[in-house]
């Protein structure tokens, strides 16, 4: 399946849901707590011309130029537990959000492949800190072909988590 019908669910957008943190926790060594303003201290990854595409395949936003923190470096600060060679074959990352949604993520998508290059949590869209639509954190793959199905607004939880062998 190639094109995912429209969504169904009723997407809320508003202040109440604007995260100004979110926490790492599950399969690591240290439950982490990062805030968006011990973030916005930190040395910045831009990138540039991503477009917001709905799994239809339909454009939903131009491109934009989005800044912030690469999630595998906050994973590696929390530590991903990874006790025997395969365990990163059966470790995922889930991110939810505030409002209620959530995006699937492989250890590998992250760790072995160059869109963890581009799994941003955007703080800045154009070099204006994100509106109420996207929350101050916003989970962003911006090398997916269809970035919007795992763009996580809001982000309050990243989950790492294992499949039983």
């Amino acid at each position: 399946m190639r094109d995912i019908p429209p969504g169904v669910r009723n997407k809320v957008y508003g202040k109440e849901y604007v995260s100004t943190q979110f926490v790492i926790q599950g399969n690591v060594h240290t439950n982490r707590t990062f805030t968006a303003e011990e973030l916005r201290q930190r040395p910045r990854k831009t990138i540039e011309g991503v477009p917001i595409v709905c799994g239809s395949g339909k454009l939903k936003q131009e491109s934009h130029t989005y800044a912030g923190v690469l999630l595998k470096d906050l994973l590696d600060e929390a530590g991903v537990i990874i006790k025997e060679h395969e365990d990163p074959n059966r470790t995922y990352i889930l991110a939810k959000s505030k409002d209620g949604y959530s995006a699937l993520f492989s250890w590998h998508e992250i760790f072995n492949n160059s869109a963890g290059d581009g799994l941003l949590v955007a703080l800045e869209k154009d070099g204006q800190s994100l509106d109420d639509t996207e929350g101050e954190l916003c989970l962003i793959p911006t090398r997916d072909e269809r970035s919007g199905p795992r763009r996580v607004r809001y982000l309050d939880t990243v989950e790492v988590r294992s499949v039983e062998a």
